[in-house]
Protein backbone atom coordinates (compact mmCIF):
# COMPACT_ATOMS: atom_id res chain seq x y z
CA UNK A 1 0.00 0.00 0.00
CA UNK A 2 1.35 3.53 -0.77
CA UNK A 3 -0.18 6.66 0.76
CA UNK A 4 0.25 9.71 -1.40
CA UNK A 5 0.40 12.73 0.92
CA UNK A 6 2.21 16.31 0.70
CA UNK A 7 5.06 17.50 2.96
CA UNK A 8 2.41 19.85 5.10
CA UNK A 9 0.29 16.76 5.42
CA UNK A 10 2.97 14.85 6.69
CA UNK A 11 3.57 17.93 8.95
CA UNK A 12 -0.05 17.61 10.52
CA UNK A 13 0.76 13.38 10.39
CA UNK A 14 3.65 14.06 12.89
CA UNK A 15 1.36 16.38 15.25
CA UNK A 16 -1.31 13.20 15.57
CA UNK A 17 1.37 10.56 15.85
CA UNK A 18 3.00 12.44 18.39
CA UNK A 19 -0.06 13.02 19.90
CA UNK A 20 -0.81 8.97 19.96
CA UNK A 21 2.74 8.32 20.92
CA UNK A 22 2.19 10.92 24.03
CA UNK A 23 -0.77 9.00 24.91
CA UNK A 24 0.41 5.10 24.48
CA UNK A 25 3.45 6.20 26.31
CA UNK A 26 3.47 9.36 28.23
CA UNK A 27 2.87 8.34 31.28
CA UNK A 28 4.35 4.72 31.98
CA UNK A 29 7.46 4.01 33.62
CA UNK A 30 7.78 0.78 31.51
CA UNK A 31 6.92 -0.15 27.76
CA UNK A 32 3.58 -1.43 27.24
CA UNK A 33 3.75 -4.64 25.67
CA UNK A 34 0.27 -4.29 24.07
CA UNK A 35 1.20 -1.33 22.34
CA UNK A 36 4.19 -2.66 20.72
CA UNK A 37 3.29 -3.05 17.47
CA UNK A 38 1.81 0.98 17.56
CA UNK A 39 5.13 2.38 18.58
CA UNK A 40 7.20 0.20 16.42
CA UNK A 41 4.87 1.77 13.16
CA UNK A 42 5.15 5.29 14.80
CA UNK A 43 9.00 4.84 14.70
CA UNK A 44 8.73 3.94 11.42
CA UNK A 45 6.89 6.59 10.04
CA UNK A 46 9.21 9.31 11.93
CA UNK A 47 12.08 7.81 10.33
CA UNK A 48 10.65 9.34 6.90
CA UNK A 49 11.04 12.78 8.38
CA UNK A 50 14.35 13.49 6.53
CA UNK A 51 12.98 12.07 2.82
CA UNK A 52 10.17 14.66 3.69
CA UNK A 53 12.38 17.06 4.13
CA UNK A 54 11.72 17.88 7.63
CA UNK A 55 14.31 16.57 9.23
CA UNK A 56 14.88 19.26 12.15
CA UNK A 57 11.71 17.98 13.43
CA UNK A 58 12.93 14.37 14.14
CA UNK A 59 16.29 13.37 15.41
CA UNK A 60 17.58 9.79 15.97
CA UNK A 61 18.40 9.47 19.77
CA UNK A 62 20.84 6.84 20.18
CA UNK A 63 20.74 6.27 23.74
CA UNK A 64 17.19 5.28 23.43
CA UNK A 65 17.74 3.93 19.77
CA UNK A 66 14.69 5.40 18.55
CA UNK A 67 13.67 8.35 16.78
CA UNK A 68 12.74 11.46 18.75
CA UNK A 69 11.08 15.03 18.58
CA UNK A 70 13.60 17.79 18.78
CA UNK A 71 12.87 21.06 20.40
CA UNK A 72 12.19 22.64 16.96
CA UNK A 73 9.09 19.90 17.02
CA UNK A 74 8.14 20.45 20.33
CA UNK A 75 7.62 24.31 19.47
CA UNK A 76 5.90 24.63 16.39
CA UNK A 77 3.51 21.63 17.25
CA UNK A 78 -0.02 21.47 18.11
CA UNK A 79 -0.24 18.28 20.01
CA UNK A 80 1.30 19.68 23.85
CA UNK A 81 -1.66 22.18 23.74
CA UNK A 82 -4.30 19.90 22.65
CA UNK A 83 -3.08 17.49 25.06
CA UNK A 84 -2.85 19.77 28.55
CA UNK A 85 -6.26 20.83 26.92
CA UNK A 86 -7.62 17.52 27.02
CA UNK A 87 -5.96 16.52 30.24
CA UNK A 88 -7.85 19.46 31.82
CA UNK A 89 -10.70 18.28 30.69
CA UNK A 90 -9.90 14.72 31.81
CA UNK A 91 -8.80 16.07 35.11
CA UNK A 92 -12.43 17.74 35.92
CA UNK A 93 -14.38 15.30 34.42
CA UNK A 94 -13.00 12.43 36.10
CA UNK A 95 -13.05 14.38 39.65
CA UNK A 96 -17.05 15.72 39.47
CA UNK A 97 -17.81 11.98 38.24
CA UNK A 98 -16.42 10.31 41.25
CA UNK A 99 -17.23 12.80 43.60
CA UNK A 100 -20.46 12.97 42.24
CA UNK A 101 -20.97 9.37 42.59
CA UNK A 102 -19.38 9.06 46.11
CA UNK A 103 -21.50 11.76 47.61
CA UNK A 104 -24.92 9.36 45.80
CA UNK A 105 -23.58 6.39 47.39
CA UNK A 106 -22.93 8.34 50.84
CA UNK A 107 -27.11 9.73 50.10
CA UNK A 108 -28.97 6.60 48.96
CA UNK A 109 -26.95 3.89 49.56
CA UNK A 110 -24.60 2.07 46.70
CA UNK A 111 -27.11 -0.81 46.30
CA UNK A 112 -30.12 1.66 46.13
CA UNK A 113 -28.94 3.84 43.32
CA UNK A 114 -27.50 0.94 41.54
CA UNK A 115 -31.12 -0.43 41.04
CA UNK A 116 -32.71 2.41 39.76
CA UNK A 117 -33.05 2.42 36.16
CA UNK A 118 -30.93 4.74 34.05
CA UNK A 119 -33.04 7.91 33.75
CA UNK A 120 -34.16 7.46 37.93
CA UNK A 121 -30.44 6.90 38.50
CA UNK A 122 -29.37 10.37 36.15
CA UNK A 123 -31.99 12.18 38.03
CA UNK A 124 -30.93 11.19 41.43
CA UNK A 125 -27.22 12.15 40.81
CA UNK A 126 -27.54 15.32 38.43
CA UNK A 127 -28.40 18.07 40.94
CA UNK A 128 -25.05 16.56 42.85
CA UNK A 129 -23.50 16.92 39.81
CA UNK A 130 -24.74 20.42 38.51
CA UNK A 131 -23.31 21.61 42.16
CA UNK A 132 -19.87 20.30 41.29
CA UNK A 133 -19.66 21.52 37.96
CA UNK A 134 -20.62 25.32 39.08
CA UNK A 135 -18.08 24.80 42.02
CA UNK A 136 -15.91 24.16 40.18
CA UNK A 137 -16.47 26.56 37.28
CA UNK A 138 -15.93 29.58 40.34
CA UNK A 139 -13.41 28.00 42.41
CA UNK A 140 -11.68 25.58 40.68
CA UNK A 141 -9.72 23.37 43.07
CA UNK A 142 -9.13 26.48 46.29
CA UNK A 143 -12.17 24.84 48.55
CA UNK A 144 -11.00 21.25 48.00
CA UNK A 145 -9.76 19.99 51.49
CA UNK A 146 -8.79 16.44 52.25
CA UNK A 147 -10.59 15.14 55.48
CA UNK A 148 -8.72 12.14 56.69
CA UNK A 149 -11.35 9.19 57.39
CA UNK A 150 -10.07 6.50 59.11
CA UNK A 151 -12.38 3.24 57.40
CA UNK A 152 -12.04 0.42 55.44
CA UNK A 153 -11.12 2.22 51.87
CA UNK A 154 -8.85 4.79 53.90
CA UNK A 155 -5.35 3.18 52.65
CA UNK A 156 -6.34 2.59 49.14
CA UNK A 157 -4.29 4.16 47.02
CA UNK A 158 -5.49 5.93 43.80
CA UNK A 159 -4.76 3.27 40.76
CA UNK A 160 -2.70 4.29 38.18
CA UNK A 161 -1.76 2.96 34.51
CA UNK A 162 1.60 1.09 36.18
Amino acid sequence: MNIDISAKEYRDLLDILHLADVVMTGHRREEDKRTERHRALVQKLYALAKDAGLEGLMGYNELVKKFVPTGDFEHSSLAHTVLDEFGDHLFWDQLISRLTERDADQMTGLTNRLALSGSDREHEIGHIRQRYIEEFAKNGVSNLEIIERFSAGAGMRAQTSD
